[in-house]
């Protein structure tokens, strides 16, 4: 998670030199600045590109640097993942099945539109629970998906299942009869 929680630093601190850069530069200089990061980041893509197409049909390797949340992401912002929406939503909630499972919550995609970039998951977790297992639970699966998929809007929905109800078990023995042989 450390090494995550650096490239997210990473990305932070490049988005505030560019809004640095941004707002105290003339138009014509940001428009330089725009272009000369746009074409590192084509550089670094086609040589991304040249990777992905060295690999070939090793799926074993495609499959490690998509599992690989740092070249996953670079993948996905070059287009070259070789896992579809789809397939990235499944295996995301497979990754926390066991989590949820302990809790009693299941999670079930309901609807992902690969076109539109769109994903709805739906979580049920038990009834009479505090609000706040629930709202674990949406973030746990929201986290999982996000990262799976940050070229989707995901949207997380939770549903309670009904709290049991408590019925009285009667234990012991059949009352005898009296008088009756």
């Amino acid at each position: 998670m450390g090494e995550e929680a650096d490239l997210e630093a990473v990305g932070d601190r490049i988005e505030s030199l560019l809004d640095e850069l941004r707002s105290s530069t003339e138009g014509r200089v940001w428009l330089r600045v725009e272009e000369l990061v746009r074409l590192l980041t084509e550089l670094y893509g086609a040589g991304l590109a040249r990777v992905v197409d060295l690999a070939g049909d090793d799926g074993d390797l495609l499959g490690r640097m998509a599992a690989d949340t740092l070249v996953s992401s670079l993948l996905l912002l070059h287009d070259l993942h070789p896992d579809g929406l789809e397939q990235r939503i499944a295996r995301a909630l497979r990754s926390v099945e066991g989590t949820l499972s302990k809790g009693g919550a299941q999670a079930r995609v309901s609807q992902v539109d690969a076109t539109a970039g769109q994903v709805q998951v739906t979580v049920t977790v038990p009834g009479g629970g505090c609000g706040s297992t629930a709202d674990a639970v949406r973030q746990t699966v929201t986290d999982v998906l996000v990262n799976a998929a940050p070229d989707a809007d995901v949207t997380v929905r939770v549903e309670s299942e009904p709290a049991p109800v408590s019925t009285p078990v009667r234990l012991g023995s059949k009352p005898a009869r009296l008088g009756a042989r």
